[in-house]
């Protein structure tokens, strides 16, 4: 396959040769993920146009052929085809709730924090090394029967880490990096969440890379703390590091000048990790990265870093720090999934139903994604790499609003600065170039266009 054949496929491509053992279905499927995809804002109803196509949807996913794991095998399936084409891959990992308390009447659908109906959807995406988004590798869905725990925290942190909502984060390592040829390099990358000593036995005993945010501050065999020794630990060197938004915090992105420092520790087994498949200690590199004169000391950014990749000098250290970073692009896939794929919104009579429908919309979501950011990337692409003729020749149309047509297909750079324009970019000199909600914006009105003109020709 053509390497950027491999990265443009469409979602409903990556579904194309799934078998539920009926033809049918599969191209109801395909059909419906690619009418999903052209109006990712929009309910099944409402992406579909009829109520005819609405329920052959909603019969399939009550057809007993149906089978959520294959659709997620074949998506993964996809992904890994254009990890292929890569030395080296990260597989980020995250949690998002999904608010769904206007849906108090779906049968088996519980608690995804206290007193909020929903669920906690856990992704792991995988991402180039450059920031170039590639694809699902894996999806989990989490709800609680009751909106409290009423166990002690002495109870909670007994449980074996199998009992545990921590787990997930153990068997998206190993679902994730299963079935990825060993050609590839794969490092999980994950924040602080994801600190927890479990995670990195498993780790180390199958083999997998990681970079993980330090969060609890535990013993080593020299008797100290970790946070107590990387920060006593001289600095090796200076970097310039692009801060990403924080949409959170309504901060916009930035420059920062950061000192970083790096050693190497034996992390003892916390008296809390009863298994007695961890090991006593894991050794570790940690990695320190630090502002230099920020202009406010309450926001000054300090990322303790923990790894198991070699760290012997500054530039292996400041590698780290760039592998990390990349780990914010899962925040702007929860970003895409919740307010331009409206998972919130799904609504459908069972939790088991609605399951697969956030999958396709987070398969969606990584292809909005992935749209943006080659856009800014591989920007002399050709726009039809993306873009059947008749796509191309009439975003051009509109976003120029001109009846010229272009005789061959533009840059892929033009195209998405294209649908910024039909989804709002105001393409003024001092913006930078389109987001992501432009971009879905311009996807929706593009496919609008083209449904409307079907009806004018």
């Amino acid at each position: 396959m053509d390497k950027n054949e491999a990265v443009t496929k469409r979602p409903s491509e990556d579904f194309s040769e799934i078998d539920f053992g009926d033809k049918r279905l599969t191209k109801r499927l395909v059909s419906t993920v690619e009418q999903m995809t052209q109006d990712s804002q929009e309910s099944i109803l409402g992406a579909t146009k009829d109520r005819s196509s609405a329920k052959g949807f909603y019969r399939l996913l009550g057809n007993d052929k149906f089978s959520m794991d294959k659709l997620s095998e074949e998506a993964k399936k996809g992904t890994i085809e254009r990890i292929l084409e890569h030395e080296t891959i990260l597989a980020v990992q995250d949690t998002t709730d999904d608010n769904m308390n206007g849906h108090k009447k779906t049968e088996g659908l519980g608690y995804s924090s206290e007193h909020v109906l929903g669920t906690k959807i856990h992704s792991c995406i995988a991402i180039t090394p450059e920031g170039l988004p590639i694809g699902l590798l894996g999806q989990t869905y989490e709800t609680r029967e009751e909106a409290k725990s009423k166990l002690s925290n002495a109870e909670k942190a007994a449980r074996p880490i199998e009992e545990k909502e921590s787990y997930r984060w153990i068997e998206m390592l190993r679902e994730s990096t299963d079935g990825i040829p060993d050609s590839v390099k794969v490092i999980t990358v994950c924040d602080r969440e994801g600190d927890f000593y479990e995670l990195y036995a498993e780790a180390m005993e199958i083999g997998r890379d990681f970079i993980i945010r330090v969060n609890h501050d535990r013993k080593t065999d020299e008797d100290e703390k970790v946070i107590e020794k990387i920060r006593n630990t001289a600095a090796c060197g200076k970097v310039t590091v692009n801060i990403p938004r924080d949409t959170r915090n309504n901060k916009p992105a930035r420059q920062a000048e950061m000192e970083i420092a790096y050693c190497t520790v034996n992390v003892l087994k916390p008296n809390s990790v009863k298994s007695s498949k961890a090991p006593d200690s894991i050794q570790m590199n940690i990695v320190r990265i630090t502002e230099i004169n920020p202009e406010n000391e309450e926001n000054k950014i300090e990322w303790i870093l923990a790894t198991n990749l070699p760290v012997n000098n500054a530039d292996d250290a400041i590698k780290i720090v760039e592998y990390y970073v990349q780990r914010w692009k899962i925040e702007r896939f929860h970003f895409v999934l919740k307010s331009g794929c409206k998972v919130e919104e799904i609504q459908q009579r069972t939790y088991e139903r609605i399951k697969p429908v956030i999958f396709i919309k987070s398969v969606i979501a990584m292809f909005i994604m992935t749209i943006t950011y080659v856009g800014r990337m591989m920007p002399d692409l050709p726009c039809s790499v993306f873009f059947d003729d008749d796509e191309w020749v009439t975003l051009y149309k509109i976003a120029n609003k001109t009846k010229f047509t272009p005789e061959e297909p533009y840059s892929l750079a033009d195209a998405v600065k294209y649908l910024g324009v039909l989804g709002g970019y105001k393409r003024s000199p001092s913006d930078g170039p389109p987001g992501l909600k432009s971009i879905w914006n311009g996807l929706c009105k593009l496919y609008e266009a083209l449904e409307y003109a079907k009806h004018l020709t």
